[in-house]
Formats: C-alpha cells, sequence, structure tokens
C-alpha cells in the first residue's frame, strides 16, 4: 500500500535484529503503541528476527530480514533494504544501532527518502575502549569515519536518548545541534513484560535465596561495557559486612569464561550467579534487594531505569548517562567507574541502613515514571516524524 493512496505516514525500521536488548526492547515498546490511524510500521532485520518478533507480528507488524551479518555482505544488504525501501513506498527510514544507521543513510540518500537515526551511546568517547581489546585504535577510527561521512548524507535527523548522548554526537560525530531531538526511552511498566504472577518470596525461594541478604542483582550483556567484573571485585569486601550477600547477574555474552574464572580465583561460587539470559526480569527485580548497575559507559542504561522504575535501590557507575537518569544522583548512590571498593561501600550502605534504601527506592520510582512515560516517548517520537515527513499525519 503506497502512501499514495494511503495517508498515514510508512516508516520502515532498520536494525540489527529483534533479540534481547534495550533498544530492541524499546523498538517493539514503541511500535505496539503507535497510533495505527497515522503511522504504518515496518521493520527490516539484518539476521533473524529475534524473540521480539513475534510479538510485532501479532500486533501487525510485518517484519522482514535482509539475511546478513553487520560488516559482512554489505553491499548485498544494502541492494535489498533500497528494493524494500522502494516495494513497500517508505516515507521515512528510522534506524538503530550502528550498521543499522549507516546503511539506512546511504540507502536513504539514494533513494532521497528522509532518515532518522537514533543515538543510542555515548560511542568514540575515551571509555568506550576501556578494558576492551577487541575495540582497536584503527577499528574506532574507521568505524567513527564511516560514522561521520554517511551522517552528512541526505536529509538525516537524529534521536538521542539522552542530553549526555546528543553532546556526544556534537562532538565525536560532528553532527549539527539543532538536527539532534532529545527523546528519552520509556519505562513500560503496565506491558506483558512487567506482568508476573510470581511473588519475590516465591522467586527468593525458587533460587534458595530465603537466607540471603543482600541479594544484589545485576542485569546487562557480558561485555567490557557493562563493568560486571567490579560488581564481583566488590564482593569480598560486601561480604566481610553481609556473610549471606548474594551478587545475580543476568545476562550474557563473550566475556563469560573471564568471569567464571574471576568468581573461581575469588572463591565466590557459592555467592555470585550468572544466569545468562531470562524474561523474568521483572520478577527478579521485586525479588532483589538491591540493584548494581557498574557501566563503563551507557548511552541511558535501560536496566539501570527499569530498575528504578521498579522502585529498587540502586548503585550505579557516575557515567554522564547515569547522572542524568538518576537526577543528578539524587534517587540512587554513584561509584566512579572501575571502582569495586566504592560500589561495595554503597551497596553495604544501603544493606545495613534499609530507612535509607527505602527512601532512594520511593524517590527513584516516583522520578522514573514522571520522567520516562512510555508514552510520552511515543507522543515525542510521532511528532518529529510528522516534521520530517512535512507535517503529514
Amino acid at each position: 500500500m503506497s502512501a499514495s493512496r494511503d495517508r498515514r505516514i510508512t516508516v520502515l525500521h532498520v536494525i540489527e535484529g529483534l533479540g534481547t536488548g534495550g533498544a530492541e526492547h524499546q523498538l517493539t515498546a514503541f511500535l505496539v503503541r503507535s497510533d495505527a490511524s497515522r503511522f504504518r510500521h515496518e521493520v527490516c532485520t539484518f539476521t533473524r528476527a529475534g524473540r521480539f518478533a513475534e510479538d510485532l507480528v501479532r500486533a501487525g507488524v510485518p517484519v522482514h530480514t535482509l539475511g546478513v551479518a553487520g560488516g559482512v555482505g554489505m553491499l548485498r544488504a544494502a541492494r535489498r533494504l533500497w528494493q524494500l525501501v522502494r516495494r513497500i513506498d517508505a516515507d521515512i527510514l528510522h534506524a538503530s544501532l550502528f550498521w543499522p544507521g549507516v546503511m539506512a543513510r546511504v540507502v536513504g540518500w539514494l533513494a532521497r527518502k528522509p532518515v532518522v537515526t537514533t543515538l543510542v551511546n555515548t560511542a568514540y568517547e575515551p571509555e568506550w575502549q576501556m578494558d576492551n581489546p577487541r575495540l582497536t585504535p584503527t577499528k574506532v577510527w574507521a568505524v567513527q569515519t564511516l560514522d561521520r561521512i554517511t551522517a552528512t548524507l541526505g536529509r538525516v535527523r537524529y534521536v538521542a536518548i539522552t542530553e549526555a548522548v546528543r553532546e556526544s554526537a556534537v562532538r565525536q560525530l560532528r553532527c549539527p545541534r539543532e538536527l539532534i531531538d532529545v527523546i528519552p526511552r520509556g519505562l513500560v511498566l503496565n506491558g506483558a513484560a512487567n506482568q508476573g504472577n510470581t511473588d519475590a518470596a516465591g522467586v527468593r525461594a525458587a533460587f534458595a535465596w530465603q537466607d540471603a541478604y543482600p541479594v544484589v542483582l545485576n542485569v546487562g550483556r557480558l561485555v567490557p561495557q557493562k563493568g560486571q567484573r567490579y560488581a564481583i571485585q566488590a564482593m569480598p569486601m560486601v561480604l566481610e559486612r553481609f556473610p549471606s550477600a548474594r551478587l545475580v547477574v543476568v545476562g550474557e555474552g563473550w566475556l563469560r569464561a573471564e568471569l567464571e574464572k574471576l568468581i573461581r580465583d575469588l572463591n565466590l561460587e557459592r555467592h555470585v550467579s550468572l544466569l545468562g539470559e531470562r524474561r523474568d526480569v521483572p520478577a527478579l527485580l521485586r525479588a532483589a534487594d538491591i540493584f548494581v548497575f557498574p557501566s563503563l559507559f551507557e548511552g541511558l542504561g535501560n536496566a539501570l531505569l527499569e530498575a528504578l522504575g521498579a522502585g529498587r535501590p540502586c548503585v550505579a557507575s557516575a557515567t554522564p548517562a547515569a547522572i542524568e537518569v538518576t537526577d543528578n544522583g539524587r534517587v540512587a548512590l554513584l561509584a566512579s567507574l572501575r571502582d569495586p571498593h566504592a560500589l561495595a561501600e554503597h551497596i553495604v550502605r544501603l544493606a545495613a541502613d534499609r530507612d535509607l534504601a527505602a527512601r532512594l527506592a520511593a524517590e527513584a520510582r516516583a522520578w522514573a515514571l514522571a520522567r520516562y512515560d512510555i508514552r510520552r516517548s511515543v507522543a515525542a517520537i510521532e511528532a518529529l516524524y510528522g516534521q520530517v515527513a512535512g507535517g503529514r499525519t
């Protein structure tokens, strides 16, 4: 159905996949809430669709797959994307993450279509390379150069998920500030992902945590950026004060073997668990006493935002995004980057002072609900589409 016959704006969303991740979850949350009388959405993934594809198909959002991986077969993928843009007569391309952003900007330029790129990280900043041997200076230069060059192609607008991300894009990608709209990710507290019949006591019993205190939860991919090694290194200090403490890490990634070795080296097998990917994070949040988020850099920190919205007392690294998301540290305790001692001190403080923990939890939930309601994000993005498409909504 072409835009000439359908007065709705057709938006083609380009993303690597629809598996577990903040960008994938947020895209799905947006699409199932968007106004179907004004917008028609379709999604294009590079590889297999992933766990959120079923949710989108049930909501009537078509999902297309290019059948290539990022970085290889890009010419073939670009040709297939260009053909898809022509076939569905897309009015706007909206891309998230690096390779989708690069490809959408190139194809949008060739097809003379406007492109919206969501910027999700403070990429290319010095901390981007911390603890990560896979990011060599040559690779960073090549990726950043490609990002900068394609940022100048055609009609491109940007969505930054925090002010920190916008400032980083201006500084590192030389994007004009006036072309970047700051639209935070939104909290989804009443959707299926946040419903569960298992209460906190039941979860603790299922994992044999009845006698553990505090249960400290972290959610994030097992990659250097997420800083789980520093939370693990903090545990011996926490155990000195609270011998029954447990650290529970939810997520998967290529750093698993290294983290497992660190756990063994510190004799923490009885106190640290790597649970892998799970779909019951809301239930785990309810069962945890403290949420810890030791990331080295973030665009926003979706897991941290969800923990704040769930009313958990939080300890986080003082990244620019975390400072912003926690209202300048008002609703969480912030530690310096890569500092196990500071993390341990904050965890012990919250575990020992339950009144402080309860106050921070209540203030965190109130702040997150007021600032990051998913409905605000949906309305802001839809308004941007109207501007990009020339006001036709």
